[in-house]
């Protein structure tokens, strides 16, 4: 059985395949409400992000380590990412909006194993 790459972070971190229901890639409507002085809302429309959500379950130090520091940097970064309406890969610029923390799950060969890691992002301008 082959894999199929998902994600790839700032251009060299490639997540290992997750399925299950722990991919989900998919444009997302940026809005404002605004309420007028008559009283009326009215919903102003800026444009489409892409919102990228991945968890998996058992990830090995030295990757969870790569994708925290990427993830934990507070700057906007490239991503390489399968989206929901295609087959092959688009790039966008995006920030991490959340993150699922890792929880230290067991050791093997002395690698220790991180569990239940996951985290949602954004990209960060809006298109038509």
């Amino acid at each position: 059985m082959s894999t199929m790459t998902q994600l790839i972070l700032n251009g060299q971190v490639a997540l290992p395949q997750t399925s299950w229901d722990k991919y989900r890639c998919y444009p997302s409507i940026l809005n404002q409400q605004v309420e007028m002085i008559s009283g009326r809302l009215v919903e102003e429309v800026r444009g489409i992000v892409q919102m990228i959500e991945y968890s998996y379950d058992y990830m090995g130090n030295d990757l969870m380590r790569s994708v925290l520091g990427i993830l934990r940097s507070g700057t906007s970064f490239p991503v390489a990412y399968l989206p929901d309406e295609g087959d092959e890969l688009v790039s966008g610029i995006f920030l991490c909006t959340s993150i699922t923390q890792p929880t230290f799950a067991f050791s093997r060969a002395g690698v220790g194993y991180w569990h239940n890691f996951g985290f949602t992002l954004r990209e960060v301008r809006p298109h038509a």
